[in-house]
Parts: C-alpha cells; sequence; structure tokens
C-alpha cells in the first residue's frame, strides 16, 4: 500500500474518479480476483462508448453485461467501505489526534444499485434514450463517488494542507488494517512522510504505522528520524545510498 502527497491530494479534494480508484485498489487489496471482474466491466463499457458514439444500435446486449457486472463492483465497493469505516473509526481513535468526526459515504451509480443486476438492468433501460442523445454512458460504477466529510463539510473547504495529510495517512493505515483482517498483511511506503505536519503529529502517525506490518518511508529533513523509532535509517545524496543506523 503506497501513498504519496500527490495522492493525498487527489483521493482527498481531487475529481471523483481518483476515489474510485482508492475504491479499487481497497477492494482488490483484500480480494484479488476482483481485478477480473473490474476489467470485464470496462471492457463492456468501452465497448457501448463505442457504440453509443455511433448510432447506438446493439447497446442493449452490452447493458445486460454491464448491469451483472456492475453488481458485482457495487457490492464489493460497498463491502470495502463498510469494513473501512469500522477500522478508521479504530484508527482514528488510536492516533490521539484532535480530529472532528470523518464520514464515509459511498454513493453507488444506480443509487439504488446494491438491490442487484435486475435493477441495475432496468435503470440502465430507463435512460438508454438518453445516452443515445448524449452518446455517452450516463450510469454504472464507472460514475459511483465515495464522499468524505470532515465534520459535515467538504474536506476541500474547511481542512489545512496539514489535516488533509494527517488525515490521507490514516486512511491509509484503515486500509492496511482492513488488508490485515484479510490476511494480506500490508507493505507501506510513505514518501515525503512528515510533510506539512507538526511534529506532534508526525510522531502520533509514525506510532500508527509501525507497529502495523513493513513500513519504508522517506523524508526531506533528516532530522525528523531522530525523535522517532526507526529501526533503519538510510541517507540518498548525489544518486547513493549509505546506511546511516541500524
Amino acid at each position: 500500500a503506497a501513498w504519496t502527497a500527490a495522492a493525498e491530494a487527489e483521493v482527498l479534494v481531487g475529481a471523483p474518479k481518483a476515489r474510485r480508484r482508492f475504491l479499487d485498489r481497497g477492494v482488490v487489496g483484500i480480494r484479488p480476483s476482483a481485478l477480473e471482474v473490474l476489467g470485464r466491466y470496462r471492457e463492456a463499457l468501452r465497448q457501448k462508448r463505442d457504440l453509443l458514439a455511433g448510432d447506438g444500435a446493439g447497446v442493449e446486449i452490452w447493458n445486460e453485461l454491464l448491469a451483472a457486472t456492475a453488481a458485482t463492483v457495487i457490492a464489493q465497493r460497498h463491502r470495502y467501505v463498510e469494513l473501512l469505516k469500522a477500522r478508521l473509526a479504530g484508527t482514528l481513535g488510536a492516533s490521539g489526534l484532535a480530529f472532528p468526526p470523518i464520514e464515509l459515504h459511498y454513493r453507488p451509480s444506480p443509487a439504488n444499485g446494491l438491490a442487484g443486476q435486475e435493477t441495475i438492468a432496468e435503470a440502465l433501460d430507463r435512460i438508454a434514450d438518453r445516452e443515445r442523445r448524449r452518446q455517452t454512458p450516463l450510469l454504472g460504477p464507472h460514475r459511483d463517488e465515495l464522499q468524505i466529510l470532515w465534520d459535515g463539510h467538504e474536506i476541500r473547504r474547511v481542512a489545512s494542507a496539514g489535516e488533509r495529510k494527517a488525515l490521507s495517512l490514516m486512511l491509509l493505515a484503515a486500509h492496511g488494517r482492513v488488508m490485515q483482517d484479510a490476511g494480506r498483511p500490508p507493505l507501506y511506503l510513505l514518501d515525503d512522510m512528515d510533510a506539512e505536519l507538526a511534529p506532534p503529529t508526525v510522531a502520533a502517525v509514525w506510532q500508527i504505522f509501525r507497529s502495523r506490518g513493513q513500513l519504508f518511508a522517506t523524508s526531506n529533513r533528516p532530522q525528523v528520524w531522530l525523535t522517532l523509532e526507526v529501526e533503519t535509517i538510510w541517507e540518498l545524496e548525489g544518486g547513493e545510498m549509505r546506511l546511516l543506523s541500524q
């Protein structure tokens, strides 16, 4: 499970596509076979897009396949979010950091997609004419959303860069615990871990991660490691690495 400053910004305040990628990494992380279902959905969606770019003839055949695979994708994403919510609550509490209430809400497309294949197929039938006019698929898991709220508000409007970074790291830790529960111990790669974080927050985050699987972290500030419990420190300079302590 790798996490960078860029990924943090995208998942918390970027476009919905970034949060869908986050969901699917989580789903595949605990159930690798889900990758095959996602692949089938994406291929059927590609075929449907090609048809809609023309006259839309024959799109009903692809809607049947999309409804079946969409039902599985939605069910798997929903299950992952429920597991993540439970683990995130515990991780936030264990961190000792003063977070406001954090909410995760999975918004599938269609909204009643959890009802299964037949319900999704009916929704696709109802929207078929509009999709032909617009020449693009308007409904399905490719339009799902994961809503992440900070004290009931959109994070981009109320949380500082440091607060967003801290929350993103807590999300990653929670994801790792979900993987661990599934018998898949995580490997954490935290790039530029301390950027935008105050020293007490860095210490709290470090304690959360160091006891949960293998951890590799980087920083541009060597002094950061002096106050943390670290097993091995390497320095990269001029393209060469050297061992500082062990």
